[in-house]
């Protein structure tokens, strides 16, 4: 990393990078405009009125931040006044104890971008138009897309003109030439296709803050033009990771300093790797250069995931978990696409030729190149459970075997699926009202159907709900099969006494039950045979339906930034694994309290095994702590790649490891002072340990102690 992008990096971490938003008075009277046309030409006065703003050291131009006052990037929603009152009411609030509202995540087609420039755009929406002469609502809608453009293009514009004034003045011969070439960038880009690597790097970083999230598969869409630029002699591969790492600079300080995400890491995610259309392994040398300047640049985000497949060498997978291993800031994750791919070809429905090209996005959710994850709903699936245990007690009571019991069971579980389904409509009919002219336009489908990508627009758009608690169900349900039906080793009325005391007077039987449970997680037949029968069950209710927008069902099991497992485990009576009353629930594929005793390579096997049909082909996550020393020892991290490689071949969907002592962990929640740098895999995201919010510390330690 050279002096000038390591003065980007420390103006990055410090803070200081991206100017102050400046105000802007709006004419009353554009209230009387249809909404996509005020928001354009509200949005276009806006951006004209920001400062063109760049230091000495920057050779990229397009930093700016909108300050909510229209409604403009999707995925922070910044402006969306409706999506606010939605979060107001839902967020962070389980509604009976069974959902509550999440964010959603989205990627622009970045790749599009380069390709046809805005210019291809205009096109697209001029024989939109023709589709819709006798809708006023979508051509208004056409209309407003077309006004953005041209409201974009003056922006750049503005920077062109910004880059000559300064070079006019500039007493600099080398920097005189840089900042007329940095003209000549951004009037080029993003109206016309890019024609090099540096103006295809300037139009991503130009426009990702029309939607800052995802930056796709930057290792495929820039290659064509980092191969040429290589070849012919105008591009070195220096000046490569220099602009890659000036764009992490600025997706770095995107999010604000000082915000209660300015710490974590997955506010921005994207992926290297993976299949080309072709169905070849798609890793390349800028692949390499990708993760290799990321390394180099002392940053939280972005976040990348390594697309693995059983075309992925394996030096490739040792190459990213030795990144990861030495990255002090825990950055990298692992996913596979065999699982991934079939589940989308399967359950959603699309053709390989949109599957084999998905990513990556926040908390390792997958996603679309100019789609979005419809993933706003994180709900609580212990709950079918205990009300069948409750609600259902005489029929639980008279059930002759453990069959007749799953079969009460299912019913509730239906109810409770029928339920989050009509939540997750509820959400985004809510979200609906609010209309989106800016990344809409980035997004496949919304020019074609001339609709916002918050009204459907979207034809590259994912369902998905996260389970808390999946893997409580499946040992509760594992114990009542086990203790009650088949070993007899205690009754349905004792175990529901049990319960219902919360365990007190009852030690006994739970201490029994914690000691010879068959709990998930140790790759035997009778907790591998529950897990495939809940899921499967999960299968049976989702296939064939959709939502509101006509989207497949899938399901994950991550939490997210927020405390969804505490919230819900908090309002949730004792279960049947042993778990008591008020206490967090799990989330992802792991354990607690040491129920996974066969180790490490059962547990994972476990996982890669317990989901047969691809339903839980959502937002999903693995966490895997392993000591310190395995990681630092040559011998013992060969094994652990080999490991994961043979998780991924039996099918694992993902992978992200901490190797941090508990020790460690303990200490620095008593003296957080002494500990300010040790970052944590969390849910899918990163952040500083001693930041974190005190239940997902102790959810760490937990399962850090538990698999050290």
């Amino acid at each position: 990393m050279n002096e000038r992008i390591a003065r980007l990096v420390k103006a990055a971490r410090s803070g200081e990078i991206f100017p102050p938003s400046q105000k802007v008075e709006y004419d009353e009277f554009d209230l009387k405009l249809a909404d996509p046309l005020r928001i354009a030409k509200r949005l276009s006065e806006y951006m004209e009125a920001q400062e063109c703003y760049f230091t000495e050291d920057n050779e990229l131009l397009g930093m700016m931040h909108f300050d909510g006052s229209v409604e403009a990037d999707l995925f922070p929603r910044c402006g969306h006044r409706f999506f606010y009152e939605v979060r107001d009411k839902y967020y962070c609030k389980p509604q009976e104890n069974l959902c509550t509202f999440e964010w959603q995540h989205s990627n622009a087609d970045f790749g599009k971008i380069i390709r046809i420039g805005l210019e291809g755009f205009r096109k697209e929406i001029i024989e939109s138009r023709k589709k819709y002469t006798d809708d006023l609502s979508r051509l208004n809608f056409l209309a407003g897309l077309e006004a953005m453009i041209r409201g974009i293009l003056r922006r750049a514009q503005q920077y062109a003109a910004e880059c000559r004034k300064r070079a006019f003045r500039c007493t600099d011969p080398a920097r005189k030439a840089t900042l007329l070439r940095m003209a000549s960038n951004i009037t080029q880009v993003p109206e016309h296709p890019a024609r090099n690597f540096e103006e295809a790097v300037q139009c991503l970083y130009f426009c990702f803050t029309f939607q800052p999230d995802s930056i796709g598969r930057p290792d495929q869409y820039l290659y064509p033009l980092y191969q040429q630029g290589i070849a012919d002699g105008t591009l070195t591969k220096e000046h490569a990771k220099e602009l890659l790492q000036e764009l992490y600079v600025m997706i770095h300080g995107y999010t604000r300093f000082g915000t209660s995400n300015g710490d974590k890491g997955a506010e921005s995610h994207f992926v290297i790797g993976g299949y080309t259309i072709d169905r070849q392994c798609a890793w390349n040398e800028l692949s390499e250069l990708i993760l290799d300047s990321l390394m180099e640049t002392d940053l939280i985000r972005p976040q990348v995931s390594l697309r693995w497949n059983k075309l992925t060498p394996r030096s490739v997978l040792y190459k990213v978990m030795d990144c990861e291993r030495k990255d002090k800031n825990k950055r990298i994750a692992l996913v596979n696409d065999e699982p991934r791919i079939n589940a989308l070809m399967k359950i959603n429905k699309v053709p390989w030729e949109t599957a084999y090209d998905y990513i990556m996005v926040g908390c390792n959710e997958p996603a679309f190149q100019g789609g979005i994850s419809l993933g706003g709903n994180t709900t609580n699936i212990v709950r079918s459970l205990v009300n069948t245990l409750n609600d259902r007690r005489e029929e639980v009571l008279s059930c002759p075997d453990f069959d007749s019991f799953y079969a009460v069971y299912e019913q509730e579980l239906y109810r409770d699926l029928e339920t989050i389904l009509a939540y997750s409509n509820r959400f985004n009919m809510l979200r609906s009202r609010d209309c989106n002219v800016l990344t809409s336009l980035f997004m496949t489908g919304c020019v074609e159907r001339a609709l916002s990508v918050t009204q459907g627009g979207a034809t590259r758009a994912r369902w998905c709900a996260n389970f808390m608690g999946s893997t409580n169900l499946i040992d509760s349900l594992s114990v009542i099969r086990q203790f009650v039906y088949e070993e007899k080793l205690c009754t349905m009325s004792e175990l529901l006494a049990a319960l219902d005391a919360d365990w007190k007077g009852y030690e006994d039987l739970r201490t029994k039950i914690l000691r010879k449970g068959k709990f998930f997680g140790n790759n035997d037949e009778f907790s591998n045979s529950i897990a495939h029968r809940f899921y499967t069950s999960v299968y049976n209710f989702a296939d064939g339906r959709t939502d509101i927008f006509g989207h497949a069902l899938n399901f994950g099991n991550l939490t997210g930034y927020r405390l969804h497992f505490a919230q819900y485990g908090a309002l949730t009576q004792a279960t049947p694994d042993g778990r008591v009353a008020g206490s967090a629930l799990l989330f992802g594929g792991g354990q607690s309290e040491g129920k996974d005793r066969d180790g490490i390579t059962s547990h994972l096997l476990s996982v890669a095994h317990m989901d047969p049909t691809g339903i839980m082909c959502g937002n999903s996550i693995m966490n895997l702590s392993v000591d310190e020393a395995t990681v630092q020892n040559e011998e013992s991290f060969e094994k652990l790649v080999s490991m994961i490689e043979i998780y991924f071949k039996e099918g694992g969907l993902h992978m992200q490891l901490n190797h941090v002592s508990a020790e460690d962990l303990i200490a620095a929640k008593k003296d957080p002072d002494q500990y300010k740098s040790i970052r944590v895999r969390v849910s899918g995201f990163s952040a500083t340990f001693v930041k974190l919010e005190e239940a997902i510390q102790d959810n760490v330690i937990e399962r850090t102690v538990n698999h050290a």
